[in-house]
């Protein structure tokens, strides 16, 4: 059964049981609507139905929606009933036991709610983060590169196009004459390593795009707001890292409540049922 379904069901069983606790009785004082076989449909139902079912609905239509979707359910009852009596009653225990499991977390809820400590210490925070710190690294590519940023201008003259590649040692030296004179920013500390997102950051670059040219060890042109950035990417390794402690705070304190929450869900059940049956007593015959 979908979820759309599902809370459809859940929603007419729990308004149906509500019915038969409010209306059963109400008899003498309501007014009365219409009747199939023996049901009566009652002025304080037809006004739940409205608002549950047809609240979008002016006061007319939504009156005469309700009704009609009580006869029909009346008449599919009664039929049911008179075909497969067996079969409704499985029906209507099989709905009874689900309209129980469904008030029984709902009082789950109120439990917790009631006995849940929301407060967490900075401590808790910092101890978690540190038992669960494997969670929190991921993999990053650190390289040894050669990065320059020119104005477009200046690329447009220049034959850094060609330079950048890096085909000998001459070319080296043409690159760093560039930038010297002209480049509004550059790396050239081949033999250092340094995380590839760092040498990127200022770079409109797309994830895919990134790992291709760090795995091909590749050089890549990228222009963006009248500058134009060489990139040429000499190595590469990964590294794992440590997301910081205060990113992942608010993180870990759901986890945490969550951990709290699960914890009271499985002693809740127990001793709901414990407290039902000392609290209403049960005649056999």
């Amino acid at each position: 059964m979908n979820k759309i379904v599902s809370y459809k069901l859940k929603k007419v069983v729990l308004w149906s049981s509500l019915f038969l606790f409010l209306f059963s009785c109400s008899g003498n004082r309501d007014k009365k609507i219409c009747q199939v076989g023996e049901h009566i449909l009652y002025a304080s139902e037809l006004e739940v139905r409205k608002e549950l079912f047809f609240s979008h609905l002016n006061d007319e239509e939504a009156k005469k929606k309700a009704i009609e979707q009580w006869i029909e359910q009346q008449g599919v009852k009664l039929e049911i009933e008179s075909v497969s009596p067996k079969v409704k009653v499985a029906h209507e225990l099989s709905i009874e036991d689900e309209l129980m499991q469904l008030n029984l977390f709902e009082l789950e809820n109120q439990f917790i709610t009631k006995h849940l400590d929301s407060i967490i210490s900075d401590q808790e925070i910092q101890d978690y983060y540190e038992s669960h710190r494997e969670n929190y690294k991921a993999e990053s590519y650190i390289v040894r590169a050669l990065y320059i940023k020119v104005p477009d201008t200046v690329a447009g003259v220049l034959n850094i196009d060609e330079h950048y590649l890096l085909k000998n040692d001459k070319d080296l030296e043409e690159i760093k004459k560039y930038a010297n004179l002209y480049a509004s920013g550059f790396y050239f500390e081949q033999e250092r390593w340094i995380y590839f997102d760092d040498l990127v950051r200022e770079i409109p670059i797309s994830t895919d795009t990134k790992d291709d040219l760090i795995k091909r060890r590749g050089e890549a042109i990228f222009k963006d707001n009248g500058e134009t950035h060489y990139i040429n990417v000499l190595d590469f390794r990964t590294k794992s890292i440590s997301s910081p402690m205060e990113v992942e705070r608010a993180g870990i304190r759901r986890h945490i409540l969550k951990r709290r929450v699960n914890n009271l869900r499985s002693t809740a059940k127990e001793t709901i049922l414990e407290n039902v049956k000392e609290k209403y007593t049960v005649t056999y015959f």
